[in-house]
């Protein structure tokens, strides 16, 4: 069952917690093992699940279901800004359409479908990741009165590991390079993944208890606007089997960690960043195991 392979993670989650807390762990050690999670577990989970899988022309549909995804995010987000300073307003716009794939999803779709679950949710992801390090930049560099040039975005586009591990996915998998030693290589290099990822969830974990029920329903919010657009993606798109759970999967995620790192770059309220994200992990695991195990059925 899907839960009880889910509570060890949740209890590995509790524990980076306590190690923070109690001092054991600390901030110079969340960058340490941030780095090593984005510059080498997190490729390596990518490159090893493209490498291996068969992947058809007809897949094509998952990165387009994602695009229409954070658009219509995009879209819901942008209605919703009027309320607040524009501080607050840049932290959200920044936020709410972006999923945390690497994270959350990632690890998700291995326990619930395999790696070749994990492969279709990486593409799924591509669109997402190219728009998060384009116009979901862009818009938070102009909230925070940036200037944003073309080379900029362009040098976040280069500098991002888990992108060129998408294209040399691909590209390996495109030419059939499917050797032994590399494959060997990516399992040990991905075999850090699932532990660092718990572990910095439960470091970043930080939301004051007097805001919880404004950011439980924001979360709310995003999950269920997530899950109407993938609904409508699927829909429109014909997708069954595992493309179909990788956009349940994908659409209803809690917002990117990077948002994190954008909201502190252009000086928005990043505290709002961290809270929304520390909300809506735990509430993305309560909504959808029940989700999926209904589908299911």
């Amino acid at each position: 069952m899907l839960l009880i392979q889910l509570l060890p993670m949740i209890l590995m989650v509790v524990v980076g917690f306590i190690l923070k807390r109690s001092g054991v762990l600390r901030s110079q050690d969340r960058e340490t093992m941030a780095k090593l999670l984005t510059h080498l577990a997190l490729p390596a989970v990518i490159l090893k699940a493209l490498a291996s899988v068969s992947i058809t022309p007809d897949l094509i549909y998952l990165p387009l279901s994602a695009l229409l995804v954070v658009l219509g995010l995009t879209a819901i987000g942008w209605l919703g800004l009027g309320q607040w300073d524009r501080d607050r307003a840049g932290a959200f716009i920044t936020t709410f359409p972006t999923f945390e794939g690497g994270a959350i999803g990632y690890p998700f779709m291995v326990l619930a479908f395999g790696e070749a679950g994990l492969s279709r949710l990486v593409l799924f992801d591509l669109a997402q990741a190219i728009y998060l390090l384009t116009v979901v930049y862009c818009l938070s560099a102009w909230f925070g009165s940036a200037r944003v040039t073309l080379r900029e975005v362009g040098r976040k586009l280069i500098q991002t590991p888990f992108f060129w591990a998408i294209i040399l996915g691909l590209a390996v998998n495109g030419l059939g390079l499917h050797h032994g030693v590399l494959l060997g290589l990516l399992d040990i290099g991905a075999g850090g993944f699932l532990l660092l990822v718990l572990l910095l969830l439960g470091m970043n974990f930080h939301v004051d208890p007097s805001h919880l029920p404004f950011y439980g329903l924001l979360a709310l919010a995003k999950i269920g606007c997530g899950l109407g657009l993938g609904c409508l993606a699927i829909g429109l798109f014909h997708l069954q089997g595992l493309e179909q759970s990788a956009v349940w999967v994908g659409a209803a995620l809690p917002p990117s960690l990077l948002a994190v790192l954008f909201t502190q770059e252009n000086r928005l309220d990043s505290n709002f960043a961290v809270s929304f994200i520390s909300i809506a992990v735990p509430l993305y695991l309560v909504v959808m195991v029940p989700f999926l195990h209904f589908l299911g059925h």
